[in-house]
């Protein structure tokens, strides 16, 4: 994610939206498309798998599909917007979808969210029909951010699983080489970051820390030495009263590099036992 973000872009210009909390909510659209990997043996549920940014294939999420469905779970994963075949023409997947112009930021989001919430309502009619079991969410990355905006809405989900969340968006732009081109870019445009506490002031709207979470239960997990999702996972686990599980991993080697990890998760989302969480309350 990160060395893809060293290609080369056009500039894009500060633009920092309205100066309001976002809102996910509103009437949910069709479902995106989706990749489907049948539970193995026994099918116990669904879960929802929000893949991370700028992935190009689904395959390289394999080891999660596997080890979610081995614990008798049917793994979905939505195609976030703007990537893979939703990719508009003549742009890298997901390039666009988070940077400096907070307009299109706050619109790719809401969308993201309102699509994965959708995929959430379909398991829980399947739960309610008597055909889905468990319903669970993970996501992983950009992906987990979206996971948690969508794990305070008013689907009933028994799990929600983030993984190195960058739910302190300020952080990413401050501290991160990411951030640094975003000024870049932003410079280039003739629109550049403001100065002061205002990029971080509006970039906090984005964030789901002052929300409450709606699932059953919830697992927030982070990198000891994440240098792109640098704060998130603690922040999000701080404002939701939840235990931080943390790998001895950066953030690429979390996502696509840790088993152990993939293991835990996978038993929580199944419903099996989990020491490290406990129980986030409904309100």
């Amino acid at each position: 994610m990160s060395v893809e973000d060293l290609a080369a872009r056009p500039p894009v210009p500060w633009r920092p939206g309205p100066d309001l909390p976002f809102d996910p909510s509103g009437p949910l659209p069709a479902l995106p498309p989706i990749r489907t990997t049948r539970a193995l043996g026994e099918r116990r549920g669904t879960v929802v798998l929000v893949p991370p940014w700028k992935i190009r294939s689904t395959a390289i999420l394999a080891g999660w599909t596997r080890s979610l469905a081995a614990e008798g779970l049917e793994v979905r994963i939505p195609v976030p917007p703007f990537h893979l075949e939703r990719t508009p023409p003549g742009e890298r997947p997901g390039e666009g979808s988070l940077g400096p112009d907070l307009v299109r930021t706050r619109e790719v989001l809401s969308t993201a969210v309102l699509e994965v919430r959708a995929c959430l309502e379909q398991a829980c009619r399947e739960r309610t029909g008597g055909a889905g079991g468990t319903v669970a969410l993970v996501g992983l990355s950009l992906g987990a951010l979206t996971a948690a905006w969508a794990a305070t809405g008013p689907e009933r989900i028994d799990a929600a699983v983030l993984v190195a969340p960058p739910a302190d968006l300020g952080a990413v732009f401050r501290a991160t080489a990411i951030g640094r081109r975003y000024a870049r870019l932003a410079e280039r445009a003739g629109a550049p970051l403001p100065g002061g506490d205002e990029v971080e002031r509006r970039l906090a709207w984005l964030s789901p820390v002052g929300r409450i979470p709606t699932a059953a239960r919830v697992l927030v997990a982070g990198g000891r030495h994440d240098l792109i999702a640098v704060g998130g996972a603690s922040a999000l686990a701080s404002a939701w009263n939840l235990p931080l599980r943390t790998f001895p991993r950066g953030h690429l080697t979390l996502l696509l590099a840790c088993p152990a990890l993939r293991q835990e998760v996978a038993a929580f989302a199944a419903g099996r036992p989990a020491t490290s969480s406990r129980p986030a309350g409904r309100p």
